[in-house]
């Protein structure tokens, strides 16, 4: 019996201690948060006890001998996830990874195994899990010497955890947690029955709102980059047609995040309502007179859907150009929707408009996303770049010129209407601004990474027809376009463009 709770002791403490080193070295030597080190190590334990107590109940049905290895091998399998994660992209898996999980796609999963994961990846990661594998399994069988001194220790040590429990949030029970409550949600029933008010005489008979993706600003030429990567949009500007914001920043640095700001009154301000409680962008065209269509080249399908799907769902047409089984080689480029978008508008017999469009844009794997027609840039152009960093360079460029012809054409369905069209990406990517070695979604953890992630652009196309109406409005946008813009103000500017309010000042 003495030797069976020694036993069972160690493979508590092997437990503990496989599962929350990753977390524990990176909160105290990167992070610099030995608390949070401590809380971690202690919820790890309480996670432990539970693995220990199933094992425990297991024993009476002689199923003991099958589980003990079983978790032995959960345990190293998300020991070397949490290295790989760590080496990969600067950080153990947090809240943002999990959101960047559940928010995406089958398509948008290939490229990423496609992008980041190699053989020789499969293969070291494979080894990494069998060594903890036994490692793991040596140690959980050792012996403990259970001596009085010891469990008084033990003892006062899991008193102590207790309060990790807590802050399990930051640890493996933690993430479980974020993935359930990253459950898609059916806004349709949060509903907010706006009353929309007039605040002018005059209202766009079309209004175009196309969303990017992972296009950094650093890379547009309309904000001093030195490639030529925006020639369409430039023009635009340079004819009075473009408004271009000259600093917005990104409410999120992934795609499901800052979906709930922009598409939504919710902010970061707003701390007694969830954002699915919140006015969506969808409703207020709606309840101001709007017919409303979705068109996007995104598939719907992902973990708990796309919640931009979510978003869809609201409206009166929506249209997929790419299906849940496109992977990273079937991805379409983003052209495609000039077979669905202008014949929408011109043939459409109800007026007004509201018009989303959702782009694959910029996302990787960046040579994907263009036509090998826009081969533009090529790797010798970038001789100041190190050279591992050259195709990226050259493909991301390729790609961003491709999106300026899209969205230029886009735009241009609405020349000779009483139309405004918006602009913008919904986050940035993190390309070689943070480490030479990485290029992705941006590492929250990581202040120059995230703030590569926030840097997005942001333009507002408008027609002569909507500018000979509208002075006012054309004046508070211009005097808006000059100051930093947060994009989670987005529905507010809307308002303003469309010429209708919610009737409550408390969206």
């Amino acid at each position: 019996m003495e030797r069976i709770k020694g036993k069972d002791v160690a493979f508590v403490l092997s437990a503990a201690l496989f599962m929350a080193i990753v977390d524990v070295l990176f909160y105290l030597l990167i992070d610099g948060n030995p608390l949070k080190s401590l809380l971690i190590l202690g919820a790890n334990y309480m996670m432990a006890l539970a693995f220990w107590a199933v094992l425990y109940l297991s024993s009476l049905i002689h199923l003991r001998k099958v589980l003990q290895p079983l978790f032995g091998f959960v345990i190293s399998l998300y020991t070397c996830l949490l290295t790989f994660c760590w080496y990969r992209f600067g950080t153990p898996v947090d809240k943002g990874m999990i959101a960047l999980v559940t928010g995406t796609n089958n398509a948008e999963a290939n490229e990423f195994f496609h992008t980041y994961i190699t053989p020789l990846t499969i293969l070291l990661f494979t080894i990494a899990v069998l060594l903890v594998f036994v490692g793991f399994l040596w140690l959980s069988n050792r012996q403990f010497p259970l001596t009085k001194k010891s469990m008084k220790w033990l003892c006062f040590f899991t008193l102590l955890c207790c309060g990790g429990l807590g802050y399990s949030f930051y640890t493996l029970p933690g993430r479980i947690e974020g993935i359930v409550r990253t459950e898609q949600k059916n806004l349709a029933d949060y509903l907010q029955h706006p009353e929309m008010i007039a605040t002018s005489e005059s209202h766009p008979d079309v209004v175009m709102i196309i969303i990017g993706e992972s296009f950094s600003r650093s890379h547009s030429s309309l904000y001093g980059y030195d490639k030529l990567t925006n020639p369409h949009l430039q023009q635009q500007r340079d004819n009075g047609n473009l408004i271009v914001f000259s600093d917005p920043v990104a409410p999120a640095t992934h795609t499901a995040e800052s979906f709930k700001f922009f598409m939504t009154t919710f902010s970061h301000e707003t701390s007694n309502r969830e954002w699915f409680e919140c006015l969506t962008l969808p409703e207020a065209f709606a309840a101001s007179g709007y017919q409303t269509a979705w068109f996007s080249n995104q598939a719907q399908t992902g973990w708990y859907d796309n919640l931009s799907a979510a978003f869809a769902a609201l409206c009166d047409t929506v249209q997929y150009t790419t299906t849940p089984e496109d992977g990273e080689q079937g991805a379409k480029p983003d052209e495609i929707l000039f077979s669905c978008v202008p014949s929408y508008i011109q043939s459409s017999a109800r007026k007004p408009l509201a018009v989303f469009v959702h782009l694959m844009g910029q996302h990787v794997d960046f040579e994907q996303r263009y036509p090998t027609s826009y081969n533009h840039f090529t790797e010798d152009q970038y001789a100041n770049r190190k050279a591992h960093q050259r195709k990226d360079y050259a493909t991301y460029d390729n790609a961003t010129l491709y999106n300026d012809y899209v969205v230029d054409s886009l735009f241009s369905t609405l020349k000779g209407k009483n139309a405004v069209g918006i602009y913008f990406s919904d986050h940035g990517v993190d390309f070689y601004e943070s480490a030479d070695d990485y290029c992705s979604h941006a590492n929250d953890n990581n202040p120059t990474s995230h703030q590569a992630g926030l840097k997005t652009p942001f333009v507002i196309y408008t027609t002569e027809g909507y500018r000979g109406i509208n002075p006012i409005v054309m004046q508070k946008l211009e005097e808006m376009a000059a100051k930093p813009y947060r994009l989670e103000n987005l529905p507010e500017l809307v308002f303003q463009v469309i010429g209708y309010q919610p009737k409550s000042c408390y969206y």
